[in-house]
């Protein structure tokens, strides 16, 4: 393969040593002929980036635009140890090509960086320079370090809220960044836009694109992928993010597809059957493009999983970082959509005994093996279990896209308390008797649940206590009855369900082998950084959830989405709109003279008790601060849209210190 073919099909990726010259593929000079015409004509409209700090090298990145799609540009690189770029300080000054066929983007590695050390670095076309990024290397494995400070972030929709969080992040003093996923959605509303949106956010407009029943329409073409990029990018908020923190990213569903796994969408019920190679492809050549990660992606590969991002970080002797890809070689859901014919019932709100049920058929028919079951992946989870297993720092870090939290609700406790609550407030005479009325109430409804009918629900248990308290079968029929009766849910919710299988939750065996390797090998100070959710937790990740004495093994910290719509948003959703669940309303929430009440995070709260917080109703973004003593992180709610506005800084409506003590499996909330 001569030179000209390895640029073309090979993963694209330069390589300059600090204070020498470019090394490996992408920075020829054969090959096709570059546009020489006037620099003017050119611009850096999208920024800087830097990101995959090591102790010794970082990638840096750019985009030029205004070229005519045809022919490469020259791009000079420049790395200095001072701002000003002064001559005898610039360690790098080299002559780059933006080719076409990368969309005219640029990753350059570069090596032989001394570790602990902040650098500048910048783009020049002709005379005409780009902004200036500063990046910083890792502390070299096994250097004593008293302090790493960094953000964890997820979920920046466009076409919600507002991005003024990331304006507050570049006032911080932060080692790095790192992202958990969702960098881009792929999907973009059709018509007018739902929700507070700000307006400098336009609406996107895809060039290709595929159009669901609700009018939205999705990405499918390269072009389409690298429309959002460029569209993202575009906003001066994120590219001073970029330009001042080097980011360690990782992608989640959005940056494919909704839900995804391998190269499966899941848009309708029976969407996964067909394979989308040539999407996620797509897909995956523009995250390469537009993140400055320390990647390859091999072009001449056919399959969908011609790109590896799974990948660790060190820093110094105090923390090691595991980055996983909990998408590209995931299983199918447990129980795949077509099974059911939608989402609720399959992926969200699942019965937990048919989760599990079905679960175990698949690893029994597999041979006892995880395989048909995993989120990782036989050959990441060997390699997850490798690196954590190996890391001889205080702390062991993993970039985690989807949250390790058990998150379950026992419906028929939950209206059992809800109608106790209700009888209470009906009946005054009863307020002693509520937490009976509430047990005798649950087994009522057990029994109802198990005859698969209220037909014939004669309310034993509950008439034998409210006749001690003095009330007959007359007074019960006339006035506790209805009052029940006009708040039970379909009797198909009288069960335990699991809020969300798209997470780990859906994925409990696998889960477990972590926890029990992590166990077995006394491996501690294990801490997740996830996102997805659209909502801040904090809490225990247990050995197994379903034990009769759970043991927690890790914590879990899941950071609410920079701008998507809250959790709380989206059950609200579902049981204003959909009657099947309009029983659980005050599950979620309570309207009192037109201001809303989030009830959700104490239910949550209430059957979970590994759960040490829970805010559903926030976007925002967390701050670290990790000694070989403690992790401190600091969950920062942000203020709202406000006529199309985003709020002036501070965006920070309020915060919630947690901290995590070493040698501890557990989350303080202060």
């Amino acid at each position: 393969m001569d030179r000209r073919q390895f640029l073309k099909w090979g993963s694209f990726m330069t390589v300059t040593i600090a204070t020498g010259g470019l090394t490996a593929c992408g920075g020829g000079d054969d090959g096709d002929e570059p546009d020489t015409g006037n620099p003017e004509n050119f611009n850096f409209v999208h920024g800087v980036a830097s990101g995959d700090p090591k102790p010794d090298s970082v990638v840096v990145w750019t985009r030029v635009e205004g070229n005519n799609g045809k022919r490469p540009v020259v791009v000079r690189l420049q790395v200095s140890t001072q701002q000003d770029f002064a001559p005898q300080s610039l360690l790098v000054n080299e002559p780059l090509m933006a080719r076409p066929e990368w969309d005219y983007t640029i990753r350059n590695k570069v090596t032989g960086l001394t570790a602990g050390t902040r650098y500048f670095y910048r783009f020049l076309l002709g005379n005409r320079a780009s902004t200036v990024g500063r990046t910083r290397t890792a502390a070299a494995a096994g250097t004593p370090l008293s302090q790493l400070r960094f953000a964890f972030v997820s979920c920046q929709d466009w076409n919600a809220n507002h991005w003024a969080g990331m304006e507050e992040l570049v006032q911080q003093d932060l080692d790095f960044i790192v992202h958990v996923g969702d960098y881009i959605y792929e999907a973009v509303p059709g018509g007018s836009r739902a929700g507070l949106v700000e307006d400098r956010h336009t609406a996107l407009q895809l060039p290709n694109g595929t159009v669901l029943p609700d009018a939205s329409v999705y990405a499918t073409t390269l072009d389409d992928y690298r429309y959002l990029y460029r569209s993202y990018r575009s906003d001066t908020r994120l590219q001073a993010l970029h330009a001042a923190f080097p980011m360690i990213a990782i992608w989640d569903d959005h940056e494919f597809s909704d839900n995804c796994w391998q190269d499966r969408q899941t848009y309708d019920s029976d969407d996964d059957q067909t394979p989308r190679t040539a999407r996620r492809r797509a897909a995956s050549q523009a995250w390469f493009e537009y993140l400055p990660a320390d990647v390859s992606l091999d072009t001449s590969n056919p399959s969908f999983q011609n790109i590896q991002i799974y990948r660790s970080f060190t820093f110094g002797n105090l923390a090691t970082l595991l980055m996983t890809d909990e998408r590209l070689y995931r299983a199918n859901h447990v129980m795949p959509e077509e099974t059911i014919g939608r989402t609720v019932g399959s992926l969200y709100l699942v019965p937990a005994d048919t989760l599990a049920a079905t679960e175990a058929q698949k690893i029994s028919a597999a041979g006892n093996a995880l395989t048909p079951v995993s989120m990782l992946g036989d050959t990441q989870r060997a390699w997850w279990q490798d690196r954590v297993g190996g890391a001889n720092t205080t702390w062991k870090l993993w970039g985690n896209q989807l949250s390790l939290l058990r998150m379950q609700v026992d419906v028929t406790k939950a209206i059992a308390d809800l109608i106790a609550r209700a009888l209470v407030q009906a009946h005054s005479a009863l307020s002693s008797l509520q937490s009976a009325i509430a047990s005798a109430l649950e087994s009522d409804l057990a029994t109802a649940k198990a005859a698969g009918t209220y037909a014939n629900l004669a309310y034993t248990e509950l008439r034998n206590l409210l006749s001690q308290a003095g009330i007959d079968a007359a007074a019960f029929d006339a006035n506790i009855r209805p009052l029940i009766e006009s708040r039970l849910p379909a009797i198909s919710l009288l069960d335990r369900f699991i809020l969300n299988t798209d997470q780990w939750d859906g994925f409990n065996a696998e889960r477990k082998n972590l926890m029990a390797f992590l166990k077995a090998n006394s491996v501690r100070n294990v801490v997740a950084l996830s996102g997805d959710i659209h909502g801040f937790f904090g809490g225990q990740v247990m050995d197994d959830y379903d034990a009769a004495s759970p043991m927690p093994v890790m914590v879990d910290l899941v950071t609410a989405g920079l701008s998507s719509n809250s959790l709380l948003s989206s059950f609200r959703a579902l049981v204003d709109n959909d009657q099947e669940f309009a029983a659980l309303r005050e599950l979620i929430y309570s309207d009192v003279g037109g201001v809303l009440f989030n009830a959700f995070d104490n239910t949550l709260r209430a059957f979970n008790s590994w759960i040490r917080h829970a805010d559903t109703n926030a976007e925002g973004y967390a701050l670290v601060t990790l000694t070989p003593d403690k992790l401190s992180c600091t969950f920062h709610t942000l203020k709202s849209v406000s006529g199309g506005v985003a709020p002036a800084l501070p965006a920070t409506a309020s915060t919630r210190v947690l901290e995590v003590a070493a040698g501890t499996a557990d989350v303080s909330v202060l």
